[in-house]
């Protein structure tokens, strides 16, 4: 339970500094906590008041939290690590990008879709690559320490 709230106070809170900064882009003086001008914005301000969309967007960064929280037991499997990151990977940016545009963070066009898409696998692959290295590193140590017992 307690990580359960772990995950749910953290997604909020990523979700509020994200809204933040798209309220300083496009909000032109206001605070919404989507991007008004994209497809899911007008959506969600044209059927909903402004509390009534402030709680969907909460309930979607919450599931982008429940996403990745879930997706990390898929580095648990008894897989390969080529396939462990492949499903990982699927299932992140599949999840990830329909929460995002249900979020209003882009607008639903395939050149932003591509954007985003892009950016995700550089970030993806520079996490990737940074923890590969801590890995290598820490059997480097273990494999050393194991040598110097008797």
């Amino acid at each position: 339970m307690k990580k359960l709230f772990t995950i749910v106070t953290r997604s909020i809170f990523m979700g509020l500094v994200i809204s933040l900064l798209t309220s300083a882009l496009f909000g032109q003086g206001d605070y919404y906590p989507l991007n008004p001008f994209s497809e899911s914005g007008k959506f969600y301000l044209a059927h909903f008041n402004e509390v009534g969309t402030f709680v969907i967007s909460i309930l979607i960064w919450i599931g982008v939290g429940l996403l990745f929280s879930w997706s990390d037991t898929i580095f648990h499997k008894d897989w390969s690590l080529l396939r462990m990151t492949l499903t990982h990977f699927i299932v992140t940016s599949l999840g990830f990008t329909s929460l995002a545009l249900l979020a209003g963070w882009f607008p639903l066009k395939w050149q932003a879709i591509l954007l985003f898409e892009t950016i995700y696998v550089f970030i993806y692959i520079l996490i990737y690559f940074i923890n590969y290295q801590k890995m290598k590193k820490e059997i480097g140590l273990i494999n050393q320490n194991l040598q110097q017992e008797p």
